[in-house]
């Protein structure tokens, strides 16, 4: 006999019994648990489950973030209800789970109500710094974004090009996912003074006239910059992978020149020797974990923001109190 999903069943009691409840990332209320297994199971239809997913979503016993549609999907993907079976017995966790709402989200297949939109907006406007008294500055990686294009560092690295180790600044080359793209978006909107790599290797004492640094993943640059940025007393070192990649400037030329790091020369890591470097957080791009920690002179992230920065209200938060 095909059942009818839990939730409405016990709806009546949750609201009269119990106040509204908040559930915490990566905790959801269990009795979803057994929706899922009949789902998963055949016993309740796509439509049945999307509709009680939405339900959750929008009272928030789903905690989610706000995730604007992105792409669009017809229907559920196998492998979601597959996801959704492994989490009712206890084999996916809460968090991955979440990720798969997401994702529905995303796909137009689970809706946000106006509520989300809303406190979206009002957070933003709260963690936006227009009228902040503390001054921030968010370093773009000019040097990083030229050192990726084409005829840059990287056709050396993979073998493509001998001579790639010198390549000209590419000022107008567009942001991507390897020079903070996101960030440099996200940020900018939010109020936040930008300058660039080169700003801080022609006048290093400019980051003095800010109460804090952002840096991003500026991964190359020279040795005024890297001195600049390691001995301001307020940094914040959102991308790992930073200051890793030393580099000398020819202006007259228009070209950059690696020095050290990176695997060059031979057996070189970080070229400046720095013991901040924390390169080995580059690849958890899935910010699992995500949190900051201390360092000499501010703290680090420990991932690569760049897919989780945009609807993080929690993250973005955190920067404008850092």
């Amino acid at each position: 006999m095909k059942k009818v999903a839990t939730f409405a069943i016990i709806f009546s009691l949750f609201v009269v019994f119990h106040p509204p409840v908040f559930a915490e990332k990566g905790n959801i209320s269990p009795w979803l648990k057994t929706d899922a297994k009949w789902w998963a199971e055949g016993e309740i239809s796509d439509s049945e489950f999307v509709n009680l997913i939405e339900w959750s979503v929008n009272t928030k016993i789903i905690p989610v973030q706000y995730t604007p549609v992105q792409i669009t999907e017809k229907q559920v993907p196998l492998s979601v209800k597959n996801i959704a079976y492994y989490w009712s017995l206890g084999k996916v966790s809460d968090r991955y789970f979440i990720e798969t709402i997401q994702y529905l989200i995303r796909t137009g297949l689970v809706k946000l109500d106006e509520s989300f939109h809303k406190e979206y907006s009002d957070e933003l406007r709260k963690v936006s710094v227009f009228d902040d008294k503390k001054k921030a500055v968010v370093i773009i990686p000019t040097f990083t974004a030229s050192a990726y294009s084409k005829g840059g560092f990287y056709e050396y690295y993979n073998g493509k090009c001998d001579t790639c180790t010198t390549t000209s600044i590419k000022y107008d080359t567009p942001l991507d996912y390897t020079s903070s793209q996101k960030a440099v978006q996200v940020l900018g909107s939010l109020g936040y003074k930008t300058i660039t790599d080169i700003d801080v290797d022609k006048r290093p004492s400019i980051l003095a006239s800010y109460d804090k640094v952002i840096v991003l993943h500026n991964e190359y640059v020279t040795q005024n910059e890297f001195d600049a940025i390691s001995s301001h007393p307020h940094v914040l070192y959102l991308y790992p992978n930073a200051l890793y990649g030393k580099i000398f400037v020819d202006y007259l030329t228009n070209t950059m020149t690696l020095i050290a790091g990176h695997g060059y020369p031979s057996g070189t890591a970080n070229g400046f020797g720095w013991e901040q470097d924390n390169t080995q957080y580059e690849y958890n791009d899935s910010c699992d974990g995500m949190g900051l920690y201390k360092v000499k002179n501010g703290e680090m992230l420990n991932c690569y923001p760049e897919d989780n920065l945009e609807y993080n209200i929690s993250l973005l938060r955190t920067i404008k109190e850092f």
